[in-house]
């Protein structure tokens, strides 16, 4: 079920000045990942009061802790270590403060607030 209006207008389709393609593609793939790697447990954890390490392991393993640095990300040191894209649809050299606006939207809007200071700070 969904909440209507949640979701900002650009992505329902109405033009946008500030979003392209790219972050429309970035926001399809945040919000799966987010729902499927943080979202499905969120209650647990929240009773818990504890994120458990293997939840950080896998969004550093698929290169979601670097939506946290500041843009434009440090490309040539990223590229250096092997990374070239985040979730394989934005190269990290395409990555800019839009891209990080949804990351935390996303991780705000479908999560406890601690989840969104672990994440991003």
């Amino acid at each position: 079920m969904t909440t209507p209006f949640i979701d900002p207008p650009w992505i329902a389709g109405f033009p946008s000045p500030f979003y392209t393609a790219s972050h429309r593609k970035w926001q399809s793939a945040c919000r799966a990942f987010v729902e499927e790697n943080l979202l499905v447990n969120a209650m647990e954890w929240d009773e818990e009061e504890m994120l458990p390490d293997s939840v950080f392991k896998k969004f550093a393993e698929n290169h979601m802790l670097l939506p946290a640095l500041p843009a434009p990300l440090p490309v040539q040191w990223l590229k250096r270590l092997g990374i070239h894209d985040i979730l394989g649809v934005v190269k990290v050299e395409e990555w800019d403060y839009f891209h990080t606006a949804i990351f935390i939207d996303e991780v705000s809007s479908n999560c406890y607030d601690r989840y969104t200071r672990d994440f991003v700070g």
